[in-house]
């Protein structure tokens, strides 16, 4: 008995790497149809901008089909940590940027919410992927991020010495990651965030159809 599960252990580790080899394979060549060449990841930044929007935006896309219909899962990331290396994270960012630009300049927010909310989203391309589909998926997303932004800054403005200090700057941080704080700031959000969200999706359009005709 112990025998035949430990044979049927080893035959369902197998199917399941090989099922994970052909959706490598699978992801990597899809990848590479986007991106046109191997060449076109390491000199990304050397590409006109154009090319390199068109490049980004439909990785996004990809990324967003890939993980709607469970190819690689939590694996998804890692492979493409492989295929992109360090060019990841910069190619994430060129997608973003116009929409994070423009979002917090409505907010009147910069500086250090733009560089934690631009690192924030790079960290996270499949749920920005999915999120970039749905404008409450994407507000809930920001939400998430301007919440974490302000506990680090009263953190990194707050460092004074002493218990009582430390006391009223965790009894900040907790109150902002409080349901009801966060739920305030999603619905106080969600009309920009949805505005800009339309006007990005309008535009990617627009710039995807001038690019492929």
């Amino acid at each position: 008995m112990l025998k035949k599960q430990v044979r049927k252990a080893i035959l369902e580790a197998k199917d399941n790497k090989e099922q994970l080899l052909i959706e490598e394979n699978l992801v990597k060549s899809r990848i590479l149809m986007i991106v046109e060449s191997e060449n076109n990841i390491k000199n990304f930044h050397k590409l006109p901008k154009k090319k390199r929007e068109k490049i980004a935006n439909s990785l996004l896309e990809e990324i967003s089909f890939l993980s709607e219909n469970n190819i690689l899962n939590e694996q998804l990331t890692d492979m493409l940590g492989k295929i992109f290396g360090s060019s990841f994270s910069g190619i994430i960012q060129t997608a973003i940027e116009p929409i994070v630009g423009n979002l917090l300049g409505k907010l009147g927010l910069g500086g250090f919410f733009k560089n934690f909310l631009t690192s924030f989203l790079v960290s996270k391309p499949q749920r920005l992927a999915l999120a970039l589909k749905d404008c409450k998926e994407l507000t809930k997303l920001i939400t998430e991020a301007l919440s974490e932004a302000l506990v680090m800054m009263l953190q990194e403005k707050t460092k004074m010495e002493g218990k009582g200090y430390s006391f009223m700057r965790n009894a900040l941080g907790d109150a902002i990651k409080e349901t009801a704080f966060m739920t305030s700031l999603e619905n106080q959000l969600s009309g920009t965030v949805c505005g800009v969200f339309g006007d990005f999706n309008k535009k990617a359009t627009e710039v995807y159809n001038k690019l492929n005709t």
